[in-house]
């Protein structure tokens, strides 16, 4: 694939994972794993919330309500992704059961 131009090379690879070691390619249930044992889900959660409100008074006087709305849609939805991925991770295995998971 030839690139026109540096704007078109760009585009493409903001597509692609930037910071993702070799070794986490290879095995991304690696990388969840990591992720879960560094962060457990409810800290994720409250750490996610804190990064939203502090955006939130950041711009609270300057911010557009379309703004506004398309942060709190990113922020549902990067909540759900991280609960998604863990529980991809338990029922695959790749992440311990919690001790206080339900039983069945």
């Amino acid at each position: 694939m030839k690139y026109n131009r540096m704007e078109d090379y760009i585009n493409v690879l903001n597509f692609q994972p930037h910071k993702l070691s070799k070794s986490i390619l290879a095995d991304p249930n690696s990388g969840i794993r990591d992720f879960f044992s560094f962060h457990p889900l409810p800290e994720a959660r409250q750490n996610i919330h804190s990064m939203f409100r502090a955006w939130l008074r950041l711009v609270n006087v300057f911010a557009e309500p379309s703004d506004v709305s398309a942060m709190i849609l990113f922020y549902e939805q990067l909540i759900e992704f991280v609960e998604i991925s863990y529980v991809k991770g338990i029922q695959d295995e790749y992440l311990p059961t919690p001790i206080n998971q339900p039983k069945e």
